[in-house]
């Protein structure tokens, strides 16, 4: 018996001392704004001040405004593969939304679709845009299409990229969802960073690997740990959200809606659900494609965004 427990004190020493060099190896610190500021902005980085937050914005191109808004964890850097294709036609718009990228965490800790909605609907007044069109993947694809229900005559046409709404049938998601899903991880997540939870998130994104390159793992990993953007991911999870996809049938703007067939995050049947509730739409669905179509294949999906742009 003293010698099962010997070897059982043992056992949990050996656990003790994984876990210690777990946390020690994986601990990352916060990242000051502005030193992220040096490293990742250029002279298309623009800030303008909106409900206390520092808002970082690109504004390049000339023509009719054309809104980009990102997805969960991203920013403005998603829509790097669009930007050139599309700034000869349209005034380019595209901001990290409050929680992400440079912008960082609302000084309320508010996270709710309507607080997302309102924001946007300020920051676009206060750099003079009334009318527009209006471009979401995922997390900002579900901020487009409600937006576009409470502001319908601000959006001249609608592009939805693999967008959020529809209640999730699958089990299936990414590494870095699946930690935030345990609250008994949260007290951790404000300080422990495994970079190869990002590497393996970005992974899970793409088919083409070649995005998810050590490049690309630095950029997300400085951005999760800019100042305050980590206790965002916790707050986001938290925050409860009310189902507005009975809504959707009401959108009539001209909608096109994008989809990576290989979508593991938001399945490519979701396109089809909204070709079916928004009247007209259109629906282009990308071979080999996962989450994020305008980075993956920008070239084509900035093409095809700007023949339905310009259609009249």
């Amino acid at each position: 018996m003293k010698n099962i427990l010997k070897y059982f004190g043992y056992f949990l020493a050996l656990i003790l001392v994984v876990v210690i060099g777990f946390l020690a190896l994986n601990y990352h610190s916060d990242i000051p704004v502005e030193v992220l500021k040096e490293k990742y902005t250029d002279e298309r980085s623009k800030y303008i001040e909106v409900d206390g937050m520092n808002v970082h914005y690109q504004r390049v191109g000339q023509g009719h405004p054309l809104v980009l808004l990102h997805g969960f964890s991203g920013q403005v850097w998603n829509w790097r593969n669009w930007l050139p294709h599309l700034q000869a036609d349209f005034e380019v718009i595209a901001m990290d939304l409050p929680g992400f990228g440079l912008t960082g965490p609302h000084p309320k800790g508010i996270y709710s679709t309507d607080m997302s909605i309102d924001f946007l609907d300020k920051f676009l007044t206060k750099i003079g845009v009334d009318t527009f069109h209006l471009a979401g993947n995922s997390m900002g694809g579900g901020i487009a299409w409600q937006y576009t229900l409470e502001h319908p005559d601000k959006v001249k046409k609608l592009i939805l990229i693999d967008a959020s709404g529809y209640p999730k049938k699958s089990s299936k998601t990414i590494a870095g969802f699946k930690v935030l899903q345990y609250p008994i991880f949260n007290p951790l997540i404000t300080k422990i960073t495994p970079r190869s939870i990002i590497k393996k998130s970005l992974e899970g994104t793409y088919v083409d690997q070649s995005f998810a390159a050590e490049k690309e793992v630095d950029l997300y990993m400085d951005m999760i740990r800019r100042a305050g953007n980590r206790q965002v991911l916790i707050d986001r999870m938290k925050t409860p959200r009310t189902s507005k996809t009975h809504l959707i049938k009401n959108i009539k703007n001209p909608t096109l809606i994008m989809w990576g067939d290989k979508d593991i995050i938001i399945p490519v049947d979701n396109a089809y659900k909204f070709e079916k509730d928004i009247a007209g739409s259109e629906v282009i669905i990308y071979e080999n494609v996962g989450h994020l179509p305008m980075d993956e294949v920008g070239e084509q999906s900035a093409a095809d965004a700007k023949r339905f742009l310009k259609k009249k």
